[in-house]
């Protein structure tokens, strides 16, 4: 038998992928690697929608509301159904005095109810807390009225948040703010009291946008519980005085349009302090559309949650340039301003209006508190303001934020 020559044999050669396939597969690995590590090291920044409205890390912005009796806590609530109902998306803290709870003992534990729906409804971080006040440091007509409102001053001990807004509770909310958190860097700003007839003006505290800060909280406090101070007494000294005190040449500054407009304004005649200048057209329908809230004052008309004295109202209410006859649209905005308040507050907290004090003895200022004070007893309206709430809810106990 003839042995084959090695060429005749079967030739066995291993199947080799070419290397070009290697390269390429290897390749678009290494590739894919290196753009997954470039998206997660990428820094991540808001990113805005098509209006311009800044999403926030609810994480890292909050709103700070504060309720000091049964009315502000109300009022709290009403601003938190507008943040819900604008849709914002920052956290909401609610401060409140810490020997309330929220164990909801009967029909008419109204602040019980309203904290537990400001927690379980409206997504509000609870914060019982010992109120800031200044009773008993001012000589003023109005302690007892504002003595409780320095208690603002505890957002800025909400330092978990780069950055919080501070409200006051009497007002309307008529847009979501959230665009302030991406303003540049500042330990706070603040609108101007455009409405003040001296110049400059100071800087009003119904919107601040806070940096929180404890060693800043610490000062503040330290001015209003620091004991006899008698340069606090005399100069008659609230929130408004006090952040000035602090901030007057240091604020970042907001434009008071469209950021703090008072209901008053559609009661004045010359609107050129508001409108900034001499030569624009006073257009009351533009105005209450530009503008994002409304704080509500009109002295020495109570605030909403007072009912009008009748005579009253006919001599504050706009007057239609001069004329009391029929209606223009000031006066609509005005009266639909405050008729809107009340409707929010019944439908929301079930409460209704506290009865009108005697229009006299207002005007005369024998019974200044009687306008502007939220202590009085408000009536309730039958009925649970809770009505989502139920037995295990009632019974919950409340906790720190």
């Amino acid at each position: 038998m003839r042995r084959r020559r090695s060429d005749e044999l079967p030739q066995f050669v291993r199947e080799v992928e070419p290397r070009a396939f290697r390269w390429r597969r290897r390749s678009w690995i290494y590739i894919g690697i290196f753009l997954l590590a470039c998206w997660i090291l990428y820094p991540r920044q808001p990113w805005y929608d098509d209006d311009s409205t800044p999403k926030t890390k609810g994480s890292k912005h909050a709103y700070s509301l504060y309720a000091t009796d049964g009315a502000t806590l109300c009022h709290a609530l009403l601003l938190l159904d507008a943040l819900a109902r604008y849709g914002s998306k920052a956290d909401r803290v609610l401060i409140y005095p810490k020997h309330w709870d929220l164990v909801i003992s009967d029909s008419k534990d109204r602040d019980s109810q309203l904290l537990v729906m400001a927690r379980d409804k409206y997504k509000a971080k609870l914060h019982p807390t010992t109120l800031l006040s200044v009773e008993g440091r001012t000589t003023d007509e109005w302690t007892g009225t504002w003595d409780k409102s320095v208690t603002k001053f505890m957002a800025f001990s909400l330092t978990s948040y780069d950055r919080v807004i501070a409200l006051d509770s009497d007002i309307t909310l008529l847009s979501s703010l959230d665009e302030l958190f991406a303003l540049p860097s500042t330990p706070i700003a603040m609108p101007r009291a455009y409405w003040y007839e001296t110049l400059p003006q100071p800087l009003t505290s119904l919107l601040m946008v806070i940096k929180p800060d404890q060693d800043e909280f610490q000062r503040f406090r330290e001015v209003v519980t620091g004991g006899g101070n008698p340069a606090l007494v005399n100069a008659h000294k609230f929130d408004m005085e006090l952040v000035n005190d602090r901030f007057e040449h240091s604020a970042m500054v907001l434009p008071h349009r469209p950021y703090a407009l008072l209901t008053g304004e559609f009661r004045r005649s010359n609107h050129s302090a508001y409108l900034g200048n001499t030569f624009e057209a006073w257009d009351p329908d533009k105005v209450l559309k530009e503008a994002k809230l409304v704080h509500f004052s009109d002295w020495p008309l109570p605030k909403p949650w007072i009912m009008w004295p009748a005579q009253g109202l006919a001599e504050m209410q706009p007057d239609c340039g001069g004329s009391h006859e029929g209606t223009c649209a000031e006066r609509v905005i005005w009266k639909h301003l405050y008729d809107d308040f009340r409707q929010r507050r019944k439908d929301i907290c079930r409460l209704l209006s506290v009865p009108a004090s005697d229009w006299h003895s207002i005007r005369g200022g024998a019974q200044s508190n009687a306008t502007d004070g939220t202590t009085h007893q408000a009536p309730h309206t039958p009925g649970e303001a809770d009505d989502h709430s139920d037995s295990s809810t009632e019974r919950s106990v409340a906790h720190d934020a």
